[in-house]
């Protein structure tokens, strides 16, 4: 019995620390992100050129002001006529909750 109360025990303290921070989930990153480059693409024209194949948060972390930096590791192809270019780029996002929704900040 004493086995399962220290299991259960630490079970919950290795839960702890993600709920607790409060920050944005790595699926609230990537949408944050996806809106900032819906909202910068003006003409529509990286709709149509870039496809981002792989979307991987490597961390979060909290900054001061309710800011959050989550490094991320962006998979995308772009084609434009003929040409193709892509990789794998590792970028840092700084996020806010504003009005309820995770926001990148530019």
């Amino acid at each position: 019995m004493k086995r399962l109360a220290v299991c259960v025990l630490l079970a919950a303290l290795a839960l702890l620390p993600a709920c607790s921070l409060g920050g944005p989930s790595d699926a609230e990153v990537e949408l944050a992100f996806r809106s900032a480059i819906q909202r910068n693409d003006v003409l529509g024209l990286l709709n149509n050129v870039m496809a981002i194949e792989r979307f991987v948060v490597d961390k979060t972390e909290r900054k001061a002001d309710g800011v959050y930096e989550a490094t991320v590791t962006i998979v995308s192809s772009a084609s434009l006529g003929p040409l193709s270019v892509g990789g794998a780029k590792q970028t840092v996002l700084r996020l806010k909750k504003i009005d309820g929704r995770w926001t990148v900040l530019q």
